[in-house]
């Protein structure tokens, strides 16, 4: 796994929502508060599933607009049990604060849902294409219990849409349903109205502040599957934000959950369920499905609700950090008030050319394994997208520098160029979003990001050059001899150019026919980590650190000739045993036994040039030990 890993991360961006690869690492991050520590709701508070009937009629407590909560009307329709393992569900038909025509709005999960003043539980799923606006409530004692378990479900293994039975069918805009489907996941097949009856989560909008369209689209890609909807909302305004930051946090409040604040804000949005004590529950459905977790608890500003045919959302911003977010799981999220969340600063400068001023961001991103590859990247993305309309041509020098704890700081210093404007994000940060999800997601320990910065010069103009031909002082070298190559570039739009490419050559290289490749530098890391097992399948977090170092040395400028040599070594259990003689390597190679796999190494040669190095050219040479016996 980790092989394919590497060797598809350079210069690619690797998936950071592989859920299957980071869940080792989720029970690090966060508070795992012991059960007897956590105050427990009395169960006189709220009611029992099994208590529930149809006919019964209640109230729910939503915001609209602001943070005043108001009331809404609710008819339980039936009691869905074993919807998946330990989940069952009431479904109820909703009225009021003009429900009728928006429809249950993502947004509102976790609004509390009372009846005779005590809690059902929280709105949490919906009909997408019902005329009438039809809830699933999660019901409150499932909420309390599968937190104080931090049960954890994987999103991508969530289980299949469960059609479920009814003892007494349901009458819904004069259509009689005998089933219903519930899902829990967002990536399976989207029903129709002619389904019938489907339950699905709400979505969770993510109100963003400071981000472009570009950045949420490219946000959008990444966690769709997680049922996030980026949504371009704005901060509150600073008076409203001011009036407002002392509301109370009660149920049926604005419950907002940070995932980057500062100069950009992205946080999802939605409803408190309950408060006992200092803890707070919310949502009814999982946020990312990560049991243990630490994100900022916010109170929020309701904007809008912004109406659509399918299922209608609230736009909203947060307001005042109160709390954590510490558990994440199959019916809702959950977090203790007063304390503080652990993220990772971000500092970006960008600069649109020499003369013009440089714009600093600042922010903080929460570091939960799942999102910070992604979230790190669309922060990137966005501080260079903010600067409007890049150039169609254009040429960036890119400065990172990622702190680590107990670790020497990695370095990218790397120009990149040959492409448009518009693809510039993609193109200059990928590289940084590799790196965090290789650290984040390694197999072996936990690797703490203490910072990252980042600087990025852009310039109009295209500064490539392809590779057109190479020609040798000579096909024939003795070993201890330099290898003198002319490489002649064509710059964009520019006058041929030669530039003097030189490899000495080892002292006991044996004789014989050599082939090398004269090419950018971005392709010889790649070959690098190919050659060495240790680098593109590593067995420890040194190794890890080694594969990285390798990837982030590139520089694009560089001209590059690599010659493979003949005689190699192997990989045994994560250690290299380079330069043995063939017949070890043969023997190594061969046995089954050792595990061994080979080790091939090259001798390689830059010279810095002007420009972004393309495209590549092989020549072929002779060594022989005396050159000038042969040439007589």
């Amino acid at each position: 796994m980790m092989m394919a890993t590497f060797r598809s991360c350079l210069p690619f961006f690797i998936s950071p929502l592989c859920m299957g690869t980071y869940l080792a690492l989720l029970g690090l991050a966060g508070w795992v508060v012991p059960s007897a520590a956590i105050a427990a709701p009395k169960g006189d508070k709220y009611w029992r599933v099994n208590d529930i009937q149809p006919g019964m009629k209640g109230v729910g407590r939503t915001v609209i607009k602001g943070t005043k909560v108001e009331t809404f009307q609710v008819e339980v329709l039936g009691v869905l049990q074993n919807t998946s393992p330990g989940r069952d569900l009431v479904i109820c038909r909703l009225s009021g604060l003009n429900l009728e025509k928006t429809g249950v709005i993502a947004g509102m999960s976790g609004s509390p849902v009372y009846i005779e003043d005590k809690l059902v539980g929280a709105v949490a799923y919906a009909w997408p294409y019902g005329k009438e606006p039809i809830a699933g409530v999660t019901p409150f004692c499932q909420m309390n219990g599968f937190v104080e378990a931090f049960e954890r479900r994987d999103a991508i293994h969530a289980n299949k849409p469960t059609r479920v039975g009814l003892r007494q069918p349901l009458v819904i805009d004069g259509h009689e349903f005998n089933t219903v489907t519930v899902t829990q996941s967002f990536e399976q097949a989207k029903p129709s109205a002619k389904d019938g009856l489907w339950m699905m989560p709400l979505r969770t909008p993510l109100s963003a502040a400071g981000f472009t369209e570009n950045s949420l689209k490219l946000l959008h890609e990444r966690c769709g599957h997680f049922g996030l909807v980026p949504v371009q909302g704005g901060a509150a305004p600073a008076h409203l934000s001011d009036q407002e930051k002392n509301a109370p946090l009660e149920p049926g409040s604005p419950l907002a959950v940070s995932l980057i604040r500062g100069d950009f804000d992205l946080s999802g949005i939605g409803t408190v369920t309950h408060v006992e004590g200092n803890r707070v529950y919310g949502w009814g459905h999982p946020f990312l499905s990560l049991g243990s977790c630490e994100f900022p608890l916010m109170s929020g500003y309701i904007i809008t609700v912004y109406p659509r045919q399918t299922v209608s959302f609230k736009m909203g911003a947060p307001l005042k950090p109160l709390g954590v977010i510490n558990a994440d799981v199959s019916t809702c999220i959950a977090g203790w008030l007063g304390r503080k969340a652990d993220m990772l600063p971000v500092r970006m400068t960008v600069a649109l050319d020499a003369d013009s001023p440089a714009r600093t961001f600042n922010v903080e991103i929460a570091r939960q394994p799942a999102l910070l590859p992604t979230l790190v990247f669309t922060a990137l993305a966005n501080s260079v997208d903010m600067e409007g309309e890049l150039p169609e041509e254009m040429t960036a020098d890119l400065e990172a520098r990622i702190e680590i704890a107990g670790r020497d700081p990695i370095l990218i210093k790397d120009t990149f160029s040959g492409f448009s404007g518009s693809r510039a994000p993609q193109a200059l940060y990928s590289q940084v979003g590799s790196v965090v999800s290789l650290l984040t997601h390694n197999s072996f320990q936990p690797v703490r990001l203490e910072r990252i910065e980042c600087r990025t010069q852009v310039q109009p103009g295209r500064r490539t050059a392809e590779i057109e031909s190479v020609e040798l002082a000579s096909d024939i070298y003795e070993p201890g001899e330099t290898v003198k190559a002319t490489v002649f570039l064509r710059p964009y739009k520019g006058v041929r150019q030669r530039v003097p490419l030189a490899l000495t050559l080892p002292n006991d290289l044996p004789e014989g026919p050599y082939t090398a490749t004269i090419g950018d530098d971005l392709h010889n890391a790649r070959l690098t980590l190919r050659d060495n097992p240790t680098l593109s399948n590593p067995s420890n977090l040194d190794q890890v650190f080694e594969a990285v170092r390798v990837q982030t040395s590139v520089q694009r400028t560089n001209l590059v000739m690599r010659l493979p040599l003949p005689h190699g070594g192997v990989a045994v259990n994560g250690k290299t045993l380079p330069n043995l003689p063939p017949s070890m390597v043969q023997i190594l190679g061969n046995s089954r036994r050792t595990g061994a796999q080979p080790l091939h190494s090259a001798l390689v040669a830059r010279q810095p040039t002007a420009w972004v190095i393309q495209g590549s050219e092989t020549v072929r040479f002779y060594v022989v030990k005396h050159k000038k016996t042969r040439d007589e």
